[in-house]
């Protein structure tokens, strides 16, 4: 009996190096970018609309964030997924360093059927692919782009988001902890093991495994009313990969 005690201490002891370590590496990994957004009329500028990050897809590099983002980020003229001519430029770059970033080039899933109001995503939710599709025109930062995980999460698997809430001050990207607690349509649902007290801002943050495979973007997030648990829900990346699949 002390003999299998002192396994079951040994293997829990392992796991704990790992996940530390798998932590650290994602720490050190260039990986968090924020939306900075400029039209042609300033007023409208959004120099921190939340998150995104750079997809690889064979020899292709994309950059990916969370839809509902534009209902906050245009223009008055803008009502569908367009930007109707409006847009100055879009760049992503880590919160703590502007000088260096991604500009993006074309937006390649614009939609004129695509409301951009939170009624109509609030009654299309169970359908809603929340993510925008850019080609990269320019990356003049360290960061390489993510690969897509094809493996399906198991229950309670460590998933990571990575990147920065609205509350976070300005330094280096934050990585924080949930588990995967099940598939809801397009949503992974992830309860929060270490987090921001704050979830606003994180949307379009990249969600990854311990090897920095990724699979969602942040789209949501609540408090449970009866245990407290906090949870994500996360977009599937898989729509998006399937959207891009078919434009080579």
């Amino acid at each position: 009996m002390q003999r299998l005690k002192s396994i079951i201490i040994t293997l829990s002891l392992v796991v704990l190096i790992l996940g530390c370590s798998s932590v650290e590496k994602l720490k050190n990994t260039p990986i968090g970018l924020i939306n900075n957004v400029s039209y042609n009329d300033a007023s409208f500028n959004n120099p921190n609309a939340s998150n995104g990050f750079l997809l690889q897809y064979k020899n292709n590099t994309y950059a990916i964030t969370a839809k509902h983002i534009l209902i906050m980020a245009k223009t008055d003229k803008m009502q569908f997924v367009d930007f109707e001519g409006e847009l100055e430029q879009w760049k992503l770059h880590p919160k703590n360093d502007d000088k260096h970033y991604v500009l993006l080039d074309k937006l390649l899933n614009t939609n004129k059927k695509d409301s951009l109001t939170w009624s109509f995503m609030d009654r299309n939710w169970d359908t809603y692919n929340d993510w925008l599709v850019f080609s990269v025109k320019e990356n003049n930062t360290n960061h390489k782009p993510l690969k897509f995980r094809e493996k399906p999460l198991a229950k309670n698997e460590d998933v990571f988001v990575i990147g920065w809430s609205y509350k976070d001050t300005i330094g280096a990207q934050r990585i924080y902890s949930y588990k995967f607690d099940a598939i809801e349509g397009n949503y992974y649902n992830l309860k929060q093991v270490e987090g921001p007290k704050s979830l606003g801002g994180l949307s379009g943050s990249p969600v990854v495994d311990k090897k920095g495979r990724v699979v969602g973007l942040v789209s949501s997030g609540w408090e449970d009313d009866k245990t407290n648990e906090v949870f994500i829900q996360a977009t599937s990346i898989e729509n998006a990969v399937q959207f891009i699949s078919k434009l080579d």
